[in-house]
C-alpha cells in the first residue's frame, strides 16, 4: 500500500549524523537555545492554509502561512493609518489564484505571539491598493502590470487581503517574482523574542513547518531526528538567499527526472513538470473551479510517482511514494496537474502542496542553508 517511506531509515540516519557533528561543526545546534513556537489559530486541514496570529502597530491580524511564496501582503483599507502617498512601488502575482496584487511596499514592525512569548520582525509590507484577477498575466514578461491583450482583468476587494509568504528559494530567473527575497521574509528578520534583541551566538536564523505549527529560530531540540539535504546558492549576495531543495522523480518507476522541489503549504494541490519534452501521462476533466478554460489536463489516476531528496542514488536522503487518487494515502493531493510549460533550466520540479505535511516536518536552516525532514512516520508530530 502507497505511504511515505524514507529511503534510507530515519534510525540509522539520525545515529550517522551524530557521529558527523563534532562540537566545532558550524551546523553543531547545541549552541543555539533561542527560539519561539507559534501555534496555528486553528488545527491543521487539507483544505486551508494554517494560520498565525500576529499585530501591527497594535492591530490584530491572523495570517496565513504561505511557504510557497515570499512577503507580507496586506490590503490598505487594513492599514488605514498609512498614508496612502507612502512607500515604493511594488507588486505580486499568485499564479495558483491568478490573481495580480499591485501596491506599494512600506517597512513595519510584525509582532507575532506564541503562547507565552513574543517575537517582533521589521519587513518591507506590500500595502495592496489594487487587486486583479488575470489569467494571462506572465510573470516573466509583466512586471507588475495586467496587459489588457488578454481580455479585461476582473477586479477584487483589497479589504481582505491579509497574506505571508515565508518560502525560500522563490527569485529564480524567469519566475517574475524580484521581491521574493529574504530581506522580505518575516521569518528570516526576527530581531527580538521578549522585547530582547537577538545575538547570532545564541539564535540560529531558520525555522520549521510542521501540523501543529512553527518553530523560528532552531535548536538541537526543535530539529531532532533531521535529515538534512544541502542546498546551493540562490540568485543575490544575501547569505541567507538559498535555493530550493533537489530532488528526483520517477514515474510508473521509469526514468529518473532531476530537479527541485517547492514545499508549498499555500495549496492542496500538486503541480508536477517532466524534464522538457517529457510528459506525464494525463487526462482531461471538467474544470471544477470558475472557468475559463472549461476543461483542464490532471495527471491520471492510478500513476505512481516515487520522489527522492535529493535523489535515488545511496538510497538518498528521504522519499514518498503514492498512487495517484488513492485516498488511503494521507497526503495524497487533492489533485495532480502536469506542467508542460518547461523551466527557465530545463531541469523537472514538483509542488507537493501542504499535503506533504502529514508525513514530514520541514525544517529550513537559513545559516548552514540546509533544508531538514523529520520523517513522522518513525518519530510521530
Amino acid at each position: 500500500m502507497a505511504s511515505i517511506i524514507p529511503l534510507l531509515t530515519c534510525i540509522s540516519l539520525a545515529s550517522r549524523a551524530l557521529t558527523i557533528l563534532q562540537a566545532t561543526d558550524p551546523n553543531d545546534l547545541s549552541t543555539y537555545n533561542n527560539s519561539i513556537f507559534l501555534p496555528y489559530i486553528h488545527p491543521f486541514s487539507a483544505n486551508s492554509t494554517p494560520k498565525v496570529h500576529g499585530s501591527i502597530h497594535s492591530k490584530s491580524f491572523n495570517f496565513s502561512i504561505d511557504t510557497g511564496s515570499t512577503g507580507v501582503i496586506i490590503g490598505a483599507p487594513l492599514l488605514p493609518f498609512i498614508n496612502a502617498t507612502v512607500g515604493t512601488p511594488g507588486w505580486e502575482f499568485l499564479s495558483s489564484s491568478k490573481l495580480l496584487y499591485i501596491g506599494r511596499f512600506v517597512t513595519l514592525p510584525i509582532q507575532f505571539y506564541g503562547k507565552e512569548s513574543t517575537a517582533l520582525a521589521d519587513v518591507p509590507i506590500l500595502i495592496v491598493d489594487q487587486s486583479l484577477r488575470c489569467p494571462w498575466y506572465n510573470s516573466t514578461t509583466d512586471r507588475g502590470a495586467c496587459p489588457p491583450k488578454g481580455g479585461t482583468p476582473i477586479k477584487s476587494p483589497t479589504k481582505g487581503i491579509v497574506y505571508m509568504g515565508v518560502g525560500f528559494g522563490r527569485n529564480t530567473p524567469g519566475s517574475g517574482l524580484p521581491f521574493a527575497i529574504p530581506a522580505h521574509n518575516p521569518f528570516l528578520n526576527i530581531d527580538s523574542i521578549n522585547g530582547k534583541k537577538l545575538k547570532e551566538s545564541n539564535y540560529r536564523n531558520g525555522y520549521t513547518v510542521s501540523t501543529k505549527g512553527i518553530w523560528l529560530g532552531l535548536t538541537k531540540s526543535n530539529t531532532k531526528h533531521s535529515a538534512w539535504v544541502s542546498l546551493h546558492n540562490g540568485t543575490t549576495n544575501d547569505t541567507r538567499d538559498w535555493a530550493m531543495v533537489n530532488m528526483t522523480f520517477k514515474v510508473n518507476g521509469e526514468d529518473n527526472y532531476q530537479g527541485s522541489a517547492l514545499i508549498d503549504t499555500g495549496i492542496p494541490q500538486m503541480y508536477i513538470e517532466a524534464t522538457s519534452g517529457k510528459y506525464l501521462p494525463s487526462i482531461t476533466v471538467k474544470n471544477p473551479n470558475i472557468p475559463p478554460p472549461k476543461f483542464v489536463e490532471r495527471v491520471k489516476p492510478g500513476t505512481n510517482l516515487t520522489f527522492a531528496f535529493p535523489d535515488f542514488e545511496d538510497g538518498g536522503i528521504y522519499g514518498y511514494e503514492f498512487s495517484v487518487g488513492d485516498a488511503s494515502f494521507a497526503s495524497q493531493p487533492s489533485y495532480v496537474v502536469p506542467e508542460t510549460l518547461p523551466r527557465y533550466d530545463g531541469r523537472a520540479f514538483v509542488n507537493t502542496g501542504r499535503k506533504f505535511l502529514y508525513g514530514f516536518s520541514v525544517v529550513f536552516d537559513a545559516v548552514g542553508g540546509r533544508y531538514g525532514f523529520q520523517c513522522l512516520k518513525y518519530y510521530g508530530d
